[in-house]
């Protein structure tokens, strides 16, 4: 008789995330065809986990953390026409009904009217007879329960396996990781300081130009479909650097257009945040208002950041019809329809009256100026209060002494963050995120151990004052080498005054960073490392080693073997710098063929006249971090049993001789420990 495993184990087996039970971040999921993540979208993954869930402790259930990550904007009424409109709807309307699909028309027609008064027009209409002025009709129009239900179905529509999305970096991380499960790829365009933070066109057509050109030359050989570029994700204003494309970037927004429109890509323009733009004359302009860009531009609208209704998850989609037709099939196929609720929401906010007009006037003016309150606040607390507004320093500072006295209000306000700062012309204009620049901090200890990743970084916050935030990583931030984070100013003022005083006194904890940094291996390394195991070798083994082996030792063929082989061992390998010069090195391997250990230390050598200086240490356990990452649990490392330093070292650091082996050197054997390590 066939025995059968009970339903939940085979549930378990076949869905393995379900065995951990998780606090925080729930799983973020991988792509519905089995496939990896591509790298960039992986490391965007792996941040916006580590952050939601890795670096918080067990202790999580009773001590809560402080959360300056998140995407919920302020504490503030929700916007009352959309509230009346719910409100009249639950007391006059018989919901006994199923609503349609795509909407009433009722409420697809008041959504109509809004984008049109916003300046939406379609110059190139279908000829069907309720196509109005402008040349749209209500068909152009769809809602849902959020943007980012509207997003997924939209990327499910517009590409097929292997065709690429592109987002801009920073973006919006989680809508790069919709995209890959979708099916999708997921490519970068970088905002670049030398552009302002903006899209530069020139640069968004040379990127797409040769994407297209590489997919052209993967797949050429292949019969039938070619992937392509799709879509550009334009997200205006920009989530998280704030940056506004309005009626002054008019030009811009036009040129962006043009370069998608000759290159049959998609503008899905997100719009989310356009009305907490802080300069009401000049708020995120829609491309869609373009004469000729319409029917290649899908634009999305919704009620969550900027009308305070994060809860009601409402958002409208405005497309080609086509498209739109798709999104309705798809809503049919998978939730029968939309709750009729949220459209009398999004069109008690979204329509034409002037009534309407008149709330939206009253109501963003007593929010935009929360939200710039909020931002002075936040650039007194890491600049000095010196660097605000005058209109916001008194009140900035009777807020602060009374969250903390006089002592403590006087040591975050009178020069801010030591060693932190916003990224030079990158203030928001819009929205509620900053970015903070923790790039000094690099390479500074905290109990010996050095901030050199941006997962350092969370990880000391974390340990000194249960603190954490987005890192730039999971953002796409294009300058790797910084250490950045991405904060909300939404938060309440008290929360947001103790966090910044935490970090503050976290920072003075920190003791002077190393001359040297620790980085990857790069091909120009070589001939360094090289010089540096022969000197290591002849220094470390003399009398140990026959000397006939370490007199055949040289530079140059040690060279030329690392060279050879540097594209395959490029990411096994760090080293530690100081400028130019390689003071030491470590190699390690993720994926050992040795029972029972999940990875090893190859070999980690240092130039002889630097031992002694803590490199090695460093190196050591910036590998351990590498495997840790990794998910790797335990590494072995083998050494010579005659190589009593060596034995000492990896003692003090905690390893325990598990195995020995007889290893060959040259034309004898020697015997060698294995020092296991758990790797934490």
């Amino acid at each position: 008789m066939l025995t059968k495993s009970h339903a939940i184990d085979r549930l378990m087996r076949d869905c393995p995330h379900l065995r951990q039970r998780r606090f925080g971040l729930p799983y973020i999921g991988a792509r519905l065809d089995g496939e990896h993540f591509n790298p960039t979208v992986q490391a965007i993954a792996d941040a916006i986990d580590f952050y939601g869930y890795e670096v918080r402790d067990e202790n999580i259930a009773t001590i809560p953390d402080t959360d300056l990550g998140s995407g919920n904007p302020v504490k503030f009424a929700p916007f009352p026409p959309a509230v009346a409109a719910m409100k009249h709807s639950l007391d006059n309307d018989l919901m006994y009904r199923y609503p349609y699909t795509e909407g009433s028309d009722e409420i697809r027609k008041q959504l109509l009217e809004y984008v049109e008064k916003e300046g939406f027009v379609n110059t190139t209409p279908y000829s069907y007879d309720d196509i109005d002025e402008k040349g749209l009709s209500v068909h152009n129009i769809t809602f849902s329960v959020s943007t980012s239900v509207l997003f997924n179905q939209i990327i499910d529509i517009i590409s097929q396996p292997g065709d690429i999305v592109l987002v801009t970096g920073p973006n919006y991380g989680l809508f790069t990781i919709r995209t890959e499960r979708a099916g999708a790829e997921v490519e970068i365009l970088p905002l670049e300081r030398e552009d302002n933070f903006l899209v530069n066109p020139v640069k968004l057509a040379n990127r797409i130009d040769s994407l297209n050109e590489s997919l052209q030359q993967v797949y050429h050989r292949r019969k039938g479909y070619v992937p392509r570029v799709v879509a550009f994700l334009n997200a205006n204003p920009n989530n998280p650097t704030g940056k506004v494309m309005g009626k002054n970037e008019a030009a811009l927004l036009q040129e962006i257009s043009k370069v998608c429109m000759e290159r049959g890509v998609f503008v899905i323009d997100d719009l989310v945040y356009r009305d907490i733009s802080y300069d009401k004359e000049n708020i995120a302009m829609p491309i869609a208002t373009i004469p000729g860009a319409f029917r290649n531009t899908i634009s999305l609208f919704g009620l969550s950041k900027s009308y305070s209704m994060a809860a009601l998850r409402a958002g409208f989609v405005v497309a080609d019809e086509v498209i739109i037709r798709e999104i309705v099939n798809k809503t049919f196929q998978t939730m029968d329809s939309t709750p009729d609720i949220i459209g009398k929401a999004l069109a008690g906010a979204f329509n034409a009256t002037s009534e309407r007009y008149e709330a939206y006037e009253n109501y963003f003016t007593d929010l935009r100026e929360i939200y710039l309150y909020k931002f002075n606040l936040l650039k007194a607390l890491v600049c000095g209060i010196a660097t605000v507004e005058v209109r916001f320093k008194t009140r900035i500072f009777e807020t602060v002494i009374n969250i903390l006295g006089i002592a403590d209000a006087n040591k975050v306000l009178s020069c801010g963050l030591p060693m932190v700062s916003f990224p030079k012309g990158l203030e928001p204009e819009a929205g509620f995120f900053a970015i903070l620049d923790f790039t000094e901090l690099k390479g500074m200890k905290y109990k010996g151990k050095a901030i050199r990743t941006e997962k350092d970084l969370l990880q000391f916050f974390y340990a000194t004052c249960r603190t954490r935030f987005l890192v730039g990583q999971s953002i796409s931030w294009p300058y790797e080498d910084e250490l950045v984070g991405r904060i909300s100013y939404s938060i309440e003022d008290d929360k947001l005054v103790k966090s910044m005083l935490n970090i503050h006194n976290a920072i003075l904890l920190l003791e002077p960073k190393d001359h040297y940094e620790i980085r990857k291996n790069r091909y120009e390394d070589q001939a360094q490392m090289a010089r540096i195991k022969v000197d290591g070798w002849k220094n470390a083994y003399d009398s140990i080693i026959s000397s006939t082996y370490l007199n055949s030792l040289n530079y140059e063929e040690q060279t030329k073997r690392y060279e050879a082989s540097f594209s395959e061992y490029k990411d096994l390998v760090f080293v530690a710098v100081d400028g130019e010069e390689v003071l030491g090195y470590s190699c390690f391997n993720p994926t050992p063929n040795v029972d029972l250990f999940e990875s090893e230390l190859v070999s980690l050598y240092i130039k002889p006249n630097q031992i002694g200086k803590g490199i090695g240490t460093s190196l050591f356990l910036e590998t351990c971090k590498e495997l840790a990452s990794l998910g790797k649990k335990n590494m072995i490392v083998w050494c010579l049993s005659d190589n009593e330093p060596a034995i000492k070292f990896y003692e003090r650091l905690g390893g325990k001789i598990v195995k020995t082996k007889e290893a060959k050197i040259g034309d004898k054997y020697y015997k060698e420990y294995g020092f296991y390590f758990q790797l934490k």
